[in-house]
């Protein structure tokens, strides 16, 4: 657990140092899909093995949201995943390289209130673990 979580934290931190300092007001809105989301923190993307593509995105409501499409369908609607956060999606793949985790393929994480990290941890079925907070040290 603790190198899922040096992965995540410190791919959440490359994402997220430069915009957590921009004020909430300054964030344009860009229409993606049947939604909306902030700009300035992008979108991070997944193929997984299952042939399913993933999209994570900020909502204009400061709320984590995801949509899915595989190569016979088309993108699904947004899909709130919840929380109010300061930073965009980072995603790490996994592939069940870590021991007691053989089955999560990636994981997502963010920055909530009070600098806190979150991260969801996605299994090769879909599933997912819901978010929870990193804690100590993760080195």
């Amino acid at each position: 657990m603790k190198k899922i979580r040096a992965a995540v934290l410190t791919a959440a931190v490359v994402a997220s140092t430069v915009l957590a300092a921009t004020p909430a007001q300054a964030l344009s809105h860009c229409p993606r899909g049947t939604g909306t989301i902030i700009c300035e923190y992008g979108v991070a993307t997944v193929n997984t093995q299952r042939g399913v593509q993933y999209e994570f995105a900020i909502g204009t409501d400061l709320a984590a949201y995801a949509r899915t499409k595989t190569s016979t369908t088309n993108w699904t609607n947004w899909s709130s995943l919840g929380g109010k956060w300061l930073s965009g999606i980072s995603l790490v793949k996994i592939n069940g390289s870590y021991p007691g985790y053989g089955n999560i393929e990636f994981a997502i994480s963010a920055t909530g209130g009070g600098d806190r990290d979150w991260t969801d941890l996605y299994a090769w079925d879909g599933t997912r673990t819901g978010w929870f907070l990193v804690t100590g040290d993760p080195y």
